[in-house]
């Protein structure tokens, strides 16, 4: 047969977690042709690929390069994550997309999502379709996978009341307040159906962000049962990943907030009949750790009593987030008065002492990666401990001074991420189980410190978890990190080595695959992937990327 690459002499790990098998790969058109055990094929040009394992590209299942892939270079800035064998991102999670999009919502947009962006860019679309075609024209270094953001659903129908939650003060002005929320959630679900018909895959919510923090679970649940009756997926940031918050009460006795959170969204899931996708479990402060058990019995229990529910999550015991995110919802609704407000900070002081005392959660344990105002960028890379020891004042006050600076739009990694250096065994618990897919969570821009998972996310989980540790088989570590989640969003043609998918192939040495990455080099290369292709072409190999044609696709429901 004539083919346009011939893959030869390779192991297959196919996806699907049987077990590997040797055999060639015939390439045609940008997908697979045939896959041939015992055979020997040829074709217009060759790779052998003896010694590698031949696997799916693998699919970056919760991604933030929402506000990088529009930009006429986002290929330089994303080239990381190809490099690490990841050939498809889904997008637009923890709320935020850049679609749809307003006249009056894009600079609201712009706010919100300053912390994720390598600089500003002009919306040129309205619509999610629109978005998607510009995408498209320009094209794409990855194929990309979009979520609709409930925060950018919010602000195209409230505008900037999406950030506050307005309490009613009287009978009266509770029942008006009742039907304006009833006549948002029908503004909401409208638009949010027109996305998914124009090619989103689902909603997705940041239940501990502005604006996503002041939605009612009634809101929530009618978005839910409309992501339902198209065929969605809900992923979801909860609204607590620490066992106490500042989000339920009472504060500190009853049940863990961070398992309320998920009983929480089970529940809306089961409600609506929603397949679920739980956004990056983690377990934040030493004090949280112990609940892994029953969060995981609480998942498991969901799943066996008809729930469609999966999660996420990254190898890595830090992660990256915006500066606002110790703040509890009183502080961020109205952000921009309350941290001039001695009042407002003195409460706000209580509350955090509290919840580092309740969490095992330390100044020491927040990195700043990205302070946005210039003179303050030598504290890039410090934690708050050492940064109030350099600013000479009480590690709260410069948290607030660099959130005050930042506008609330500094970049964080907070450590204690269901572990640290010394022990991880939350963190092992939810990478072993079957119901994990495996992602990045990564905010990458030029700008700052990196988070890790940038680098190395794919190799960490193949090498020091799989092969070294032997958490799983390195073909279940396969599965988790391409047929999982191409099942969970609902992509076709990818995430499997079969005859008719697409020829997005990742070959690495699975003796040496490997991250590099320490706390003084996040940014280290991995080793032992050798080549990757998107479309049956060639974009990256040993370490660089090939060629300048984008080859990318956009992907659409």
């Amino acid at each position: 047969m004539n083919f346009d690459l011939v893959i030869n002499n390779g192991t297959v790990i196919d996806g699907t977690g049987c077990p590997r098998f040797r055999a060639d790969l015939g390439i045609r058109d940008g997908h697979i042709a045939a896959v041939a055990p015992g055979e020997r094929l040829s074709g217009q040009r060759t790779l052998d690929a003896g010694g590698l394992v031949v696997a799916p590209g693998f699919i970056d299942v919760h991604s933030h390069s929402d506000w990088i892939l529009p930009l006429p270079d986002h290929d330089e800035i994303l080239a990381p994550l190809l490099l690490q064998g990841v050939t498809t991102l889904i997008t637009g999670n923890c709320g935020f997309s850049p679609a749809p999009a307003t006249e009056a919502s894009a600079p609201l947009l712009d706010g919100y999502s300053e912390m994720m962006r390598e600089r500003a860019f002009s919306y040129r679309w309205r619509s999610f379709a629109e978005f998607l075609d510009a995408l498209e024209r320009d094209g794409l270094l990855l194929n990309a996978a979009f979520m609709v953001g409930h925060g950018a659903l919010r602000y195209a129908v409230m505008g900037d009341r999406a950030d506050g939650s307005a309490p009613p003060t009287s009978d009266e002005m509770d029942a008006r307040m009742s039907a304006i929320r009833r006549m948002s959630a029908i503004r909401l679900c409208r638009l949010a159906r027109q996305a998914l018909r124009e090619g989103a895959f689902g909603l997705s919510a940041g239940l501990a962000y502005a604006p996503g923090v002041f939605a009612h679970n009634e809101e929530l649940l009618a978005l839910l049962q409309t992501v339902a009756e198209e065929g969605g997926v809900f992923t979801v940031h909860g609204r607590a990943y620490t066992w106490v918050s500042p989000f339920y009460t009472p504060m500190i006795v009853g049940t863990p907030h961070n398992v309320r959170s998920t009983r929480e969204l089970l529940e809306l899931a089961r409600q609506a009949g929603v397949r679920l996708q739980l956004s990056h479990l983690i377990f934040v402060g030493r004090r949280t750790w112990r609940t892994y058990r029953t969060v995981l019995q609480d998942v498991e229990r969901a799943a066996a009593d008809g729930v469609d529910v999966a999660f996420d999550a990254f190898p890595y015991t830090v992660g990256n987030s915006t500066i606002k995110v110790v703040f509890p919802d009183w502080f961020l609704d109205g952000f921009a008065d309350n941290i001039d407000d001695p009042g407002a900070l003195r409460r706000l002081k209580r509350e955090i002492d509290l919840l580092r005392w309740t969490l095992g959660l330390g100044y020491g344990d927040i990195t700043l990666l990205w302070a946005r105002v210039p003179e303050l960028a030598e504290l890039e890379g410090l934690d708050f401990a050492a940064i109030a020891r350099r600013l000479r004042m009480p590690a709260f006050d410069a948290y607030v001074h660099v959130a005050r600076a930042s506008e609330g739009k500094a970049r964080v990694l907070l450590g204690t991420y269901s572990g640290d250096g010394g022990r991880e065994e939350p963190l092992r618990a939810a990478l072993a189980h079957p119901l994990c897919a495996f992602m990045t969570d990564t905010i990458l821009t030029r700008r700052g410190q990196h988070n890790p998972a940038s680098f190395g996310t794919f190799p960490r989980v193949l090498g020091r978890y799989s092969r070294d540790l032997g958490l799983f088989p390195l073909e279940d570590a396969v599965r988790r990190m391409t047929a999982f989640p191409a099942q969970r969003i609902g992509l076709d043609g990818v995430g499997r080595v079969a005859e008719g998918a697409w020829a997005d192939l990742v070959l690495f040495d699975p003796r040496v695959v490997a991250d590099n990455t320490t706390p003084d080099h996040p940014d280290a290369p991995p080793s032992g992937i050798h080549v990757v292709l998107i479309s049956g072409q060639l974009v990256a190999q040993d370490g660089q990327i090939v060629g300048r044609k984008r080859h990318g696709r956009v992907m659409r429901r």
